[in-house]
């Protein structure tokens, strides 16, 4: 019965001796990026389709907004956003020339709506009763923070969603002085989700 108690416990210590020293198991990460939540799905929960939002002034604006593609071309789109209060005061801007692809795009100087030249440019409009246009805003030129970024474009399901920020310099009043316009409108922290149209 010794002998057989021996043989046993010589068979256990030999069999654990032979076993392979194993590594801890660790998770197989294929691309480290893929742990990081993209801008997109943060922006999705951001906002939701059909809106757009910003501060106008440091004050929460969320503009009635579509979004269309050149007519000539679908490699660039506009974003045209505005609001009217209950003086019948519009507020409207437009960003024209934007290139329909992720990226992240400097304003120029609004020029023409025909100009393609896949740089966005950028104006803002006030206007009165709908139809009388008493003030115009146009980029400020010597700053470098505007942007407008495309995050996501789906050319199939026909979205695009994004951020924006503008600062406009003094505006050029079109009426007379008394329509106590802003004297600058800044529209910053802008995010967008839109049908393309």
């Amino acid at each position: 019965m010794l002998r057989f108690i021996l043989i046993c416990t010589t068979i256990l210590l030999l069999g654990n001796a032979c076993q392979k020293e194993q590594s801890p198991i660790t998770p197989v990460i294929k691309n480290p990026v893929d742990t990081i939540p993209s801008p997109t799905d943060t922006l999705k929960d951001i906002i939701e389709l059909g809106k757009c939002t910003c501060l106008k002034n440091d004050k929460f604006w969320s503009p009635e907004a579509n979004t269309a593609y050149h007519p000539d071309q679908k490699d660039v789109f506009l974003i045209s956003a505005g609001l009217t209060d209950p003086n019948l005061r519009t507020i409207h801007f437009t960003v024209s020339d934007i290139p329909s692809k992720k990226g992240k795009y400097n304003i120029e100087y609004f020029k023409s709506w025909d100009a393609v030249n896949f740089i966005p440019q950028m104006v803002v409009y006030a206007a009165q009763d709908y139809d009388q246009l008493i003030g115009t805003y146009r980029i400020d030129t010597t700053r470098t923070d505007h942007f407008i970024e495309v995050v996501s474009f789906d050319s199939i399901a026909g979205t695009v969603q994004g951020r924006f920020q503008f600062f406009t310099k003094e505006k050029n009043v079109t009426g007379p002085n008394s329509w106590n316009l802003d004297p600058k409108i800044n529209l910053t922290e802008g995010k967008f989700h839109l049908k393309l149209q």
